[in-house]
């Protein structure tokens, strides 16, 4: 079946101070910051990523998607992380929000992954997402032409993990994956998207 695979354009980590009860959203950094920092002036960090879906065509099932990141600083040895559509099915803008919503949003969409432990450890981590990814990625395809996936620490209590931000020099930039299927095409010819149909003459 075929692939697309398609880097993110833009991330954020949004703050949550907690020693003043206020938030703040880090826009396209060299990293995204997700869990907790501890002391005098207490933060926790959550993350999200949005992916431009135009290489998707807009006639695919979506059957499979897997989500990339790359650890560069480990988190606590207790971490565990959630992977969600950011807001509720991944097709509001995170570049639009402000801290306290998309820090709010980063933990409210539909949840694709629960209580992962893969950013106890540094290096590369891919994931295939469950839950109502695949239908998620087909909605956003047709009315936003784009997706929004976040992450955040389970009870945002636990040391904070560093992951590469799209923009990092030298980073590995977070992508997603997808596996889709398109339909049959008409004997003797190619059904375009558009429903025009080349045949192959002699």
């Amino acid at each position: 079946m075929p692939t697309v695979t398609i880097t993110a354009d833009y991330d954020a980590y949004p703050v949550y101070q907690i020693f003043d009860g206020a938030y703040v959203k880090y826009e396209n950094q060299d990293d995204v910051y997700v869990g907790y920092y501890g002391g005098k002036f207490s933060v926790s960090y959550r993350g999200c990523f949005s992916f431009n879906l135009a290489s998707l065509p807009a006639d695919a099932t979506v059957t499979q998607v897997r989500r990339r990141i790359n650890c560069g600083s480990a988190g606590g040895a207790n971490f565990l992380s959630d992977d969600h559509a950011y807001g509720s099915n991944g097709q509001e803008n995170p570049a639009s929000d402000d801290g306290e919503t998309c820090y709010n949003r980063c933990a409210s969409g539909n949840l694709y992954q629960n209580d992962s432990t893969e950013l106890r450890t540094t290096g590369v981590k891919w994931a295939v997402l469950g839950g109502t990814i695949c239908q998620d990625v087909q909605n956003a395809k047709a009315t936003v032409n784009r997706f929004a996936l976040a992450i955040h620490e389970e009870g945002d209590d636990d040391p904070f993990a560093l992951i590469d931000g799209h923009s990092k020099v030298g980073g590995m930039p977070p992508q997603i994956e997808i596996t889709y299927t398109q339909p049959t095409p008409p004997s003797g010819g190619y059904q375009y998207s558009d429903g025009l149909v080349c045949v192959q003459v002699g």
